[in-house]
């Protein structure tokens, strides 16, 4: 009878579990373009540009207010490596389906890249700046990185752009154009 009973709790345990995943519905296609799209813009700034726009580099340490905590460059990312963990995170937990595989992978290679990138290139340039090596130094470091990376990683963001675009055209999502601005 224990025998029994401990079969039929098994049997049930997989049952759940298989069940549980058989029910796993896909998410709402503003669900998909929300996680994989618009989080993209988290990471818009890649290279130099996120050091002299994103984190306001100017040859300076960041300027704290009174009352502010001041991060280093090398605290502030770690704080874009563990949200862009955490898209990734988000990405894989979205069911893919065959109008959503496309644009899933694309949103997964660009973070990927880009969280490569932050933890390997990105890193070094902060604890430059952190360390206030020469000017010319962290100069030459953020033109090595553009030169090395930067082309890789606009043909990934254009990518998954045109691919979400079209997703979010396909499913009537709304979508408002940024204007252009020149300098």
């Amino acid at each position: 009878m224990k025998k029994l009973t401990r079969s039929f709790i098994i049997l049930l345990v997989c049952n759940i579990v298989f069940l549980a995943e058989a029910c796993r519905l896909p998410a709402s296609p503003e669900k998909y373009f929300d996680v994989t799209m618009l989080n993209a813009n988290s990471v818009s700034y890649f290279g130099s540009e996120y050091f002299t726009k994103m984190l306001g580099y100017r040859g300076k340490p960041l300027a704290a207010g009174p009352g502010v905590d001041q991060y280093s460059y090398e605290q502030q990312l770690g704080f874009a490596i563990k949200r862009v963990e955490k898209y990734l995170k988000n990405i894989d937990e979205l069911l893919p389906t065959k109008d959503t595989q496309a644009l899933i992978d694309a949103s997964k290679d660009l973070f990927q890249f880009t969280l490569e990138s932050y933890k390997k290139d990105h890193l070094p340039i902060a604890k430059m700046i952190d360390r206030k090596a020469p000017e010319d130094e962290i100069t030459k470091a953020m033109d090595d990185l553009d030169k090395r990376s930067y082309t890789a990683f606009t043909v990934r963001y254009n990518k998954l752009y045109e691919i979400g675009t079209q997703y979010a055209k396909d499913n009537d999502i709304k979508l408002m154009e940024m204007p252009q601005f020149s300098k």
